[in-house]
């Protein structure tokens, strides 16, 4: 018996001491990680620090007893599930791609290149997480090599599947493949692998880089839509939500576009036919909204802004390059629908509200045209009265003002016909009329009911 109890102790001793030592071991080689850590933010200021905790069980053959825990203050720490999902995603990744490294390095043979898929990164991490994750794959090719490698080039390529546009945001377009769904019989569809880097190629250096840029400094979410708003300013980026609304209520039974997924973009006149070779490239269905930005030579031959009727240039960039240079405010009014669309794109600017009417300069002259109960303009020349009235008014304030307080507007003509434009084609869902849903509601429920009766009775 007194055999028997030293031998239980002698082995809780020998666990007690292996255990000492693979906890300090397993802390000893995560502290040596930390520094690839901090390439990708981690830890941050509100992140705490990582230590290991092993427990030995000599019976258990050492199975699932090493666990991540964070250190916490007096000593004390706290289980890997006290921490977001991000943070505990991040550290997987981080280790799985010290795994694979150790793994190269242990192969008999050298591969010529070593690819890495990482499927849809953003799991669960906020958006400069992701970008910071993207952004530091290449330092941490570096740190391994320099840190466990002796400087041996590790020859890695990361194929990274995401549907981030924050992770968009930070790759070039030579490296991005682009996945387009399209129809593939009936009922079925599948994917074009695009490669921008062909795609672009094309372009003018200044316009890839200038596209780089623009998409790096917003966001890169025409990857991820079907559909596109390109649009002049604030006061259209704020407006635009209701007049979809409004459009949509007023097409029951169409396309609705409100139900599509779509992306509004604020470039400018100056910039959007920069857009043009991409948005071809990417087949995606757009809507332009522009300005007419009528100008006339002043006394010293300089173009100054004029109402539409005295204009005689544009000073727009779009429509000098869907156009010509050259092309006038009257030739602009005369533009057929077919003149307006080219392929999946479609250009908007002003026209009268009522065929020979007054026509709107900008959109908020066109705005006013659009609703004179509000914006009475007398019996005069009603463009020059709108297009002076809309000078009195800051564009930001203009726009909340009617996203806010006064809601009850019509939609100027010109965005109401584009958008309208813009919600038919592939993807197109029409929201079925209500009485469809009473007859499926009757049906289900076993009751005759007369649809005719039920619709003219609301």
């Amino acid at each position: 018996m007194c055999v028997r109890a030293t031998s239980r102790w002698k082995r809780r001793v020998s666990s007690q001491w292996n255990s000492t030592d693979l906890h300090a071991g397993f802390n000893a080689k995560l502290t040596s990680l930390l520094p690839t850590f901090d390439l990708f933010g981690y830890p941050g200021l509100s992140d705490p620090g990582l230590v290991t905790e092993t427990s030995f069980d000599v019976d258990k053959l050492l199975n699932d007893h090493t666990k991540v825990r964070y250190v916490g203050v007096n000593g004390m720490t706290l289980p890997e599930t006290y921490n977001g999902l991000g943070v505990r995603n991040l550290v997987y990744m981080l280790l799985q791609l010290l795994r694979f490294f150790r793994e190269f390095q242990a192969a008999p043979t050298s591969a010529g290149v070593h690819l890495i898929f990482i499927e849809e990164p953003e799991a669960h991490l906020h958006p400069q997480m992701q970008e910071v994750f993207i952004r530091q794959l290449d330092q941490i090719i570096s740190a391994f090599v320099s840190q466990l490698n002796e400087n041996r080039p590790w020859p890695v390529q990361f194929i990274v599947s995401t549907h981030s546009p924050h992770m968009a945001n930070e790759t070039r377009f030579e490296a991005m493949r682009y996945f387009l769904s399209v129809p593939d019989g009936d009922g079925m569809r599948r994917s074009v692998v695009k490669d921008l880097r062909r795609g672009m190629g094309g372009a003018p250096e200044p316009d890839r880089e200038f596209l780089h840029q623009y998409l790096t400094l917003t966001r890169c979410d025409l990857f991820f839509a079907d559909k596109a708003v390109l649009i002049e300013g604030t006061a259209e980026r704020i407006l635009l939500p209701e007049m979809i609304r409004k459009t949509d209520a007023s097409a029951v039974g169409e396309p609705q576009l409100g139900s599509q997924y779509l992306t509004v973009m604020e470039v400018g006149g100056a910039y959007a036919h920069r857009f043009f070779d991409l948005l071809t490239f990417l087949e995606l269905r757009t809507l332009i909204i522009t300005d007419i930005d009528s100008v006339s030579p002043n006394g010293t031959g300089k173009r100054v802004a004029v109402p539409v009727a005295e204009g005689t240039f544009t000073s727009n960039g779009c429509l000098k390059a869907w156009f010509d240079a050259d092309v006038s405010p009257a030739a602009l009014l005369g533009k057929s629908e077919a003149e307006k669309t080219t392929g999946g794109r479609r250009l908007s600017f002003q026209v009268p509200e009522v065929d020979g009417g007054a026509c709107g300069r900008s959109f908020e002259d066109a705005f006013i045209l659009a609703n004179p109960v509000r914006f009475p303009l007398g019996d005069g020349d009603r463009a020059l009265a709108a297009y002076e009235l809309a000078g009195d008014h800051k564009k930001s304030t203009f726009a909340l003002e009617h996203a806010i307080v006064h809601t009850d507007w019509i939609v100027p003509r010109y965005i109401s016909e584009g958008l309208r434009w813009l919600a038919q084609g592939n993807p197109a869902p029409v929201q079925p009329a209500p009485a469809v849903a009473v007859e499926i509601v009757a049906g289900v429920a076993g009751v005759a009911v007369n649809v005719a009766e039920v619709a003219d009775h609301g």
